[in-house]
């Protein structure tokens, strides 16, 4: 007998005991130490942005922002975690616990929304951090999958590149100023998630050269830009302010400064 996976109705997330959330279902949350997260944690400990908690109608997935102290679900140190209800969430020093229903011995005057709770689009499909690979990865599987769809980046609470894939191929790209630089990236430091929605209006397609033809000559011409920048940086410093490269000998020669007199 087949059996479904039961809906999420209603989340109550307690915070050091004290601090009640009710999330709805469907949302995706910031946890940090800046205002501008959705639940704040008023500690120097907690990085500025912590942990990311996304919540959909069936499923509730927890995901570390390469944090400096670590995120830890009931006691084990996590990258990214499933979470059920009774599991405990610990930032530094804050206890965080999410419920089904609310606790009888919690006072059900201090139930709060979170200040910016965002909605997961119902057209989602997948999606998840870039701490553990990186983006030229993760295009590179939507490629060889021939998938379809809208590829959004996020970096923090900010929107980045948007990619329109049809059949494993990129077709157009919006708003993708540094898309080279972070295909390039081999780990996100700062926090940077991915969305792949359902798609079915793509726009004009304006790139006509396959996929992998267009990821190489991206990040080719970006590493010569770097190259170039370099160099130019390099030339205007004078010779004798230049590292002195290691040799197997004592003795090495440096060009020095000219004398004043």
């Amino acid at each position: 007998m087949e059996t479904t996976t039961p809906k999420l109705t209603q989340i109550y997330l307690v915070v050091d005991g004290d601090v009640i959330y009710e999330i709805s279902p469907n949302t995706v949350l910031n946890i940090g130490r800046l205002d501008s997260n959705d639940i704040v944690l008023d500690d120097y400990k907690v990085s500025r942005e912590h942990a990311v908690l996304k919540i959909s109608r069936t499923d509730m997935l927890l995901v570390d922002l390469a944090s400096t102290h670590g995120t830890y679900v009931n006691g084990e140190k996590i990258d990214r975690s499933p979470l059920k209800f009774g599991d405990t969430i610990q930032l530094v020093n804050h206890e965080l616990t999410l419920f089904s229903e609310l606790p009888e011995d919690l006072d059900d005057t201090k139930v709060i929304k979170p200040r910016n709770e965002r909605s997961l689009d119902r057209r989602l499909k997948f999606f998840g951090g870039l701490n553990e690979f990186s983006l030229l990865t993760l295009v590179q599987f939507l490629h060889q999958e021939k998938q379809s769809g809208l590829l959004l980046l996020e970096l923090g609470q900010h929107p980045g590149p948007r990619l329109y894939i049809q059949n494993g191929e990129i077709t157009h790209v919006s708003q993708g100023a540094n898309l080279a630089e972070l295909l390039v990236r081999k780990r996100h430091d700062e926090s940077l998630f991915f969305y792949f929605h359902h798609e079915e209006n793509f726009p004009k397609r304006t790139i006509m050269v396959p996929t992998p033809k267009f990821l190489f000559d991206l990040c080719q011409s970006h590493d010569e830009k770097n190259a170039r920048e370099l160099t130019t940086a390099t030339s205007a410093v004078p010779v004798w302010q230049l590292p002195v490269p290691r040799q197997d000998r004592d003795t090495v020669w440096v060009p020095l400064p000219p004398m004043t007199r």
